[in-house]
């Protein structure tokens, strides 16, 4: 992957995500989701590039973290709904998914986060707030870029020889 301008990793493509996804998580908007949702459906593909023909066929022992990366979020509910969203943004389908989202003005029990305004907006897909399914996805991502950083640091650590 070559990527564009300074995301051309899929380290600073997940560093573009952080930040979107705290300034949505911060003021969601409708300008914020489309921020969220392309790189939170598309890292997947820049940390594992040959997808699924990668690791056909292999026992689950043998999957690379990438490879397990890639078939975990392909069974995750929340990462579903997040390829939806992607989806039907870029290619404006709306089929089932438009009955199945909602925009709620104003801050609602049950909804609202510490530090949301009154005024938030709060966006649901099948009655969840849309917060409550970007961040599981981005769990995943965080806990594989975490493992990288202890990895390269363990790898970098002088050794002792006594």
């Amino acid at each position: 992957m070559a990527g564009i301008y300074s995301v051309n990793t899929s380290a600073r493509l997940f560093e573009k995500l952080a930040r979107s996804l705290d300034g949505f998580c911060a003021k969601p908007s409708e300008d914020g989701i489309f921020d969220v949702i392309f790189p939170l459906y598309h890292l997947r593909e820049w940390i594992c590039p040959d997808g699924y023909e990668s690791y056909k066929g292999k026992p689950e022992a043998d999957l690379s973290e990438e490879e397990k990366l890639h078939a975990g979020l392909h069974e995750m509910p929340e990462y579903r709904i997040v390829r939806e969203l992607c989806n039907s943004a870029k290619h404006y389908t709306s089929d089932s998914l438009t009955a199945r989202t909602n925009i709620l003005q104003g801050f609602r029990a049950g909804f609202g986060r510490a530090g949301d305004s009154l005024g938030v907006t709060h966006f649901l897909v099948d009655g969840r707030e849309i917060r409550d399914i970007f961040f599981p996805v981005y769990k995943v991502y965080h806990a594989y870029f975490d493992g990288r950083k202890a990895s390269e640091s363990r790898s970098t650590q002088p050794s002792i020889d006594t």
